[in-house]
């Protein structure tokens, strides 16, 4: 592809350069260069696509339409320092007569016609990291900044999340109202966010959906402010810890950890290049919110273990110890009931009312059923021992009533 650019380098060499400002120009003639401007721009957009669907290799394509941006570029920001970018914006207030300043006004719209045309439709092969033309950037500003009000007042209309407008609009607006050194990636990025988010919201969908929507798209486009990342985070986490146990609230966690998961991310995009996405933020947090929701609920379990443990302690210490074995308390007990010493109101009485009071050296908590078979059934060696503690106790009482 030979070098496409020299009527525009010609233009601005010989007629808007300080240097030839001498140089007469007539209508006749300025019509005339404007005809022959257009029909450049239509050739050489032609060229190009007939360069892009060539049998030549993408890194010579690529080579190719870069030098042209490049050129580009130079000459649009030449013809502005000359000029001044202002008069691109004021063109109404050109007098119609000065037609060295109209001609240089139409040289740089064809310029940016073709800078619009490279970024529309090679973007795999130019160079998004080169700054912006301020030229360029003018063509589109009024529009971006028109969108973007226009979503704040159907935001407000549809009664989105103030707070969630707000992080979006704040952010966004800092890219068109101050757009110096700013790269084709951040004009590609804000012009597709604004498109995309613009969208939606004129859509008519309405409510929660609607900020649903919202919410797969910032995620789709990287939205990647950090204000965006605590605002969900925030969300999520009202949500899930609105719900009224452990066992919904890990559920509700595991339903975002899903629903992030399987959200798609538009390749090569995001807000702040080179930093974490939105969607791995997130993930990453629900991840660690999962990891210290179970570590709380461990221990809750281990305190509540703990209260049960020194519930049972302090239920054992104020139990009466007995020398005696499970089997001769329980015969030695049933004879007290029996004898209306004590007057349980039945035999499962007397079982529940010793297990409760009494332990043993090898037993600290009795077995109710244990006690309960050893009541109905003592064996002959128990009454016998139980005897032998009755005589005990007899001579003992004997001893006593001597002392009087």
């Amino acid at each position: 592809m030979r070098y496409e650019l020299q009527l525009f380098d010609y233009i601005v060499s010989n007629y808007i350069n300080p240097v030839n400002k001498g140089s007469s120009l007539s209508k006749s003639e300025f019509d005339q260069w404007q005809i022959d401007l257009d029909r450049e721009l239509e050739r050489i957009q032609q060229a190009l696509m007939m360069l892009v669907f060539s049998d030549h290799k993408d890194k010579i394509i690529e080579r190719q339409i870069q030098l042209y941006q490049n050129k580009l570029i130079l000459l649009s920001n030449e013809i502005s320092q000359l000029i001044g970018h202002h008069h691109f914006e004021d063109e109404d207030e050109i007098d119609e007569n000065n037609l060295i300043k109209n001609l240089s006004i139409h040289t740089l719209k064809c310029i940016m016609r073709l800078l619009n045309f490279i970024e529309k439709h090679f973007k795999d092969y130019f160079n998004q990291d080169n700054t912006i033309p301020a030229a360029y950037f003018l063509s589109f500003q009024a529009t971006l900044q028109h969108k973007l009000l226009k979503f704040k007042e159907i935001g407000a209309n549809k009664n989105l999340d103030p707070n969630l407008v707000s992080i979006i609009k704040d952010h966004i607006k800092t890219y068109p109202n101050s757009p110096k050194d700013s790269t084709y990636r951040q004009l590609i990025y804000c012009k597709t966010f604004i498109d995309e988010i613009h969208l939606v919201v004129s859509s008519q969908v309405t409510g929660l959906k609607l900020e649903k929507q919202i919410i797969n798209i910032l995620i789709y486009l990287n939205f990647n402010a950090l204000d965006m990342y605590q605002y969900l985070a925030i969300r999520i986490k009202k949500q899930y810890q609105s719900k009224s146990n452990y066992h919904e609230q890990l559920l509700t966690l595991k339903l975002f950890k899903k629903l992030i998961n399987q959200s798609q991310i538009k390749p090569g995009f995001a807000f702040r290049q080179g930093t974490q996405t939105l969607k791995e933020g997130l993930d990453l947090w629900i991840e660690e919110e999962l990891h210290y929701f179970k570590e709380r609920k461990q221990l809750a379990i281990h305190f509540e273990n703990r209260i049960k443990i020194n519930q049972y302690h302090q239920k054992n210490h104020n139990k009466i110890y007995s020398a005696l074995s499970v089997a001769q308390l329980a015969y030695l007990m049933k004879l007290m009931a029996k004898s209306n010493i004590i007057a349980p109101q039945d035999t499962g009485k007397l079982v529940d009312f010793i297990c409760e009071n009494f332990s043993t050296e090898t037993q600290r908590d009795i077995s109710k059923k244990s006690l309960r078979n050893k009541i109905y059934s003592p064996e002959n060696t128990t009454i016998e021992n139980v005897q032998e503690i009755m005589e005990t106790l007899v001579e003992k009482a004997e001893k006593d009533k001597s002392l009087n």
